[in-house]
């Protein structure tokens, strides 16, 4: 019984870990629990220079379609 208690906290401990440290599938959470300090991104100056906030928002691929050609008719 003791042995199932300490294993499951182990489990527990192991996916909260895992879990915090994960890649964030969505920008906006970029944004949550920054470890920079920085309590509003984009709105202090201190924000932009925060190593964190770079790498992760750089991990996104922009989907940026043209809305018209430059091909020359």
């Amino acid at each position: 019984m003791v042995q199932d208690i300490i294993f499951c906290l182990k489990e527990a401990a192991v996916y909260l870990i895992f879990k915090k440290y994960s890649t964030p599938q969505n920008p906006t959470e970029c944004f949550v629990n920054v470890p920079c300090g920085c309590a509003n991104p984009g709105k202090e100056l201190k924000c932009e220079d925060c190593p964190y906030l770079e790498a992760c928002l750089s991990s996104f691929k922009l989907s940026h379609k043209p809305t018209h050609s430059l091909k020359k008719s």
